[in-house]
């Protein structure tokens, strides 16, 4: 691909040293990018030393340590977080920050390093859970470029909106379908409206499979199809699960404005979606068809889970590629430096 920059990918991680091994959701949305000669994925810090290194880099760096004492010397792991692997080094660096956890001093390293290269901070979340993980960096002088999922954020900090994005990947197939809807996530305060979709669906004779975390033990009602976990399923065994299902189930976070995970799915893999989300309106996928939107989970028309085989064609040629935020970060940058080459 004729990229003006070469692609460093700073890729979210919930651990400071512990190396993804791939089934989590954070390295599948970017899979398109392995093996790319245009964009380099770091999937962690020091990825590719041992894995004793990279659990003194963790410790070193804990922000629970950090508390207490304050360590000298973080710079000297900077050298180690990742290795230029470019073939062709006659392009800048763009600097893509999906883990916020950098520290800013390292860009300030980087920016010393690779000179006229360039740092651009995705945010898939609220800007203000960006805030409150590393409150120096959102909004940081150095960060040439921000940009959110969020259509509300984006017209509140004047940040370009992008389209959320994930790969797609190879997930088997098995028939029977194991459910006829399926839900996996956080309960959070969406404990009722999922009570009432299970009741609406099993009244009508439909097979769910509800995987929900976050539940108090006191409010954990045992029903047939509901799986009630401490920790959340590897996101893989969970795309098993979405294709292995007739539709998808989601209640949408109050306020959001922006493509979900579950109408990703829903569309990448051919299945029907019952949401609560009315942004969805605005995709060119979007279908009444495929796609049922209620107000309320009592409203849901349990025939239009029952109709067809389990799968539906949106006509999807890789619109939510990785790739595409590649080609979104390079038209903003260019409207910003339009003579820099």
């Amino acid at each position: 691909m004729n990229y003006k920059y070469n692609y460093v990918f700073f890729n979210s991680t919930e651990s400071l040293y512990k190396k993804p091994d791939g089934t989590d959701y954070d390295t599948i949305c970017v899979w398109d990018f392995m093996n790319s000669d245009s964009v380099q994925l770091v999937l962690c810090p020091l990825e590719h030393k041992s894995a004793f290194l990279r659990f003194l880099y963790g410790a070193y760096n804990s922000l629970r340590v950090a508390r207490y004492i304050k360590l000298p010397f973080k710079r000297m792991w900077y050298p180690l977080y990742f290795k230029n692997k470019f073939k062709k080094d006659d392009k800048p660096l763009c600097f893509v920050i999906l883990n916020h956890k950098l520290p800013v001093d390292y860009l300030k390293y980087l920016k010393k390093k690779h000179a006229g290269c360039k740092f651009v901070m995705l945010h898939r979340d609220f800007i203000q859970v960006s805030q409150r993980t590393n409150p120096e960096l959102p909004q940081n002088p150095i960060l040439d470029l921000e940009m959110t999922y969020d259509e509300g954020d984006s017209k509140r900090y004047n940040f370009p909106h992008f389209s959320e994005y994930e790969s797609k990947i190879d997930v088997p197939v098995n028939k029977p379908f194991e459910s006829d809807v399926f839900f996996a996530g956080r309960a959070k305060d969406r404990l009722p409206e999922l009570m009432d979709a299970y009741h609406v669906l099993v009244s009508a004779g439909l097979k769910v499979y509800f995987f929900l975390t976050g539940v108090p033990k006191d409010q954990q009602v045992a029903y047939d199809g509901i799986e009630y976990a401490s920790r959340n399923m590897s996101y893989k065994e969970m795309l098993y699960h979405t294709v292995n299902t007739r539709c998808i189930l989601e209640v949408t976070q109050a306020g959001q404005q922006g493509y979900t995970s579950r109408f990703l799915e829903a569309v990448i893999y051919g299945k029907k979606l019952l949401t609560s989300s009315e942004y969805i309106k605005k995709s060119k996928f979007y279908n009444s068809d495929n796609i049922q939107i209620v107000s309320s989970m009592k409203d849901i028309d349990v025939s239009f889970v029952k109709e067809g085989d389990g799968f539906v064609d949106y006509q999807y040629n890789g619109e939510f590629s990785p790739y595409r935020v590649i080609d979104r970060i390079e038209e903003e940058l260019n409207k910003k430096y339009p003579t820099q080459k």
